[in-house]
């Protein structure tokens, strides 16, 4: 059978490129075994070197056969410095003849001393990395990111796994906001103001210090701006309003007290928005915020729904006029988004104030009404 010039040559170009693929794969494919899989890492800054923390796979161990071993800790860390984050993650590979795979990052935890002034040069080991999974968590770590890493928890879940549920937990009760380096970017390139939740390790005490393990916990949210961490933070216990309306807070707790007996409701949001208004010498932030009261059956007796109305409508006033007055009056540090608003409604505004955004926020003021039905 005869084949026409125009087949032969279609078959010589299909058998071109299925080699190149083939051969191309061959070369630059690298072993599971060859790679460090990294999930976690802690970068901190001393001594004008950046000090890298990576918590990877440990898949070889006593009774552990897969990458995931139950009885087992499968986790080790591999440390480096460098001028460079890249260059510390270079140390990591040259300890220990293996590649450092990032495709499994998870989270990304900050100490306290690092620079993030200069946002391309700090995330460009992994914006390089086309692996790198852009929604990967960012946090800061309560003394260092080191710290953080070398906890020991639970054997049967990974130490990352651990920090990400403890982050995601504490956003949807508001005690916390979430950010991803994809926000962390945009935020900083538009040198607004950045909110990353802080993890605190809490060690075990007193005589059973050796039956128990160390404990995550969200102490605060920080704020960064022009590239510092700024010493004004938003308390986790008031930080509520504040998550509801700007995160992914979905309910809260809350305490109210009544002849000397306190009594712990429980609060969800129903639905949030927010918009801005030009005044006279003055640019208004105006938030709505509905919320529903879920009470237990023992306190009908001390409050009326309209008295839980009042009391839990009063605490988150206080919150937001605290959170409020001193994030954008006092830090001019833009929690709220008021630059976003400003931008989408009054685009001339905007531009007058683009690179003075300070002295905008110090006539801006902020209003909050809240709907509140109780269960």
């Amino acid at each position: 059978m005869r084949i026409s010039r125009f087949g032969f040559h279609t078959l010589l170009f299909c058998v071109t490129v299925i080699a190149v693929f083939v051969f191309s794969g061959y070369h630059h494919t690298v072993e599971i075994q060859d790679r460090l899989l990294c999930h976690a890492l802690g970068i901190d800054f001393s001594d004008g070197e950046y000090e890298v923390s990576a918590q990877v796979f440990k898949p070889s161990g006593t009774g552990s056969d897969t990458p995931v071993d139950i009885t087992k800790s499968n986790i080790e860390l591999v440390y480096g410095r460098g001028k460079t984050v890249s260059q510390a993650l270079e140390q990591c590979e040259n300890k220990r003849g293996k590649e450092i795979f990032l495709g499994h990052l998870q989270l990304i935890c900050f100490g306290r001393s690092v620079d993030f002034s200069d946002t391309k040069q700090l995330f460009e080991f992994c914006l390089k990395d086309r692996t790198v999974y852009l929604g990967v968590d960012i946090c800061l770590g309560d003394t260092s990111a080191s710290e953080l890493m070398e906890v020991e928890l639970s054997n049967d879940m990974l130490a990352t796994e651990n920090y990400v549920s403890v982050i995601e937990k504490n956003a949807q009760k508001s005690r916390t906001v979430r950010c991803r380096l994809l926000d962390f970017l945009n935020m900083a390139q538009t040198h607004q103001c950045v909110a990353l939740p802080v993890l605190k390790v809490t060690k075990p005490q007193g005589d059973k210090k050796e039956f128990s393990e160390p404990s995550l916990q969200i102490s605060e949210t920080a704020l960064i701006k022009d590239g510092r961490v700024l010493d004004e933070s938003i308390d986790a216990e008031n930080s509520s309003v504040f998550c509801m309306l700007c995160g992914e807070g979905k309910a809260c707790d809350m305490v109210l007290e009544s002849g000397g007996r306190q009594y712990s409701v429980s609060i969800s949001r129903k639905g949030s928005s927010a918009g801005v208004e030009q005044g006279e010498g003055i640019l208004l932030y105006k938030a709505h915020l509905e919320v529903v009261v879920h009470h237990l059956k023992d306190i009908v007796n001390d409050y009326d729904n309209e008295s839980v109305k009042r009391l839990v409508t009063q605490k988150l006033h206080e919150q937001f006029s605290r959170v409020f007055g001193e994030c954008i009056s006092g830090e001019k540090a833009d929690v709220f988004g008021v630059w976003k608003l400003l931008r989408a409604k009054y685009p001339k505004t905007f531009l007058d104030y683009k690179d003075r955004l300070d002295e905008l926020y110090e006539c801006t003021q902020g209003e909050l009404e809240i709907e509140c039905l109780v269960e």
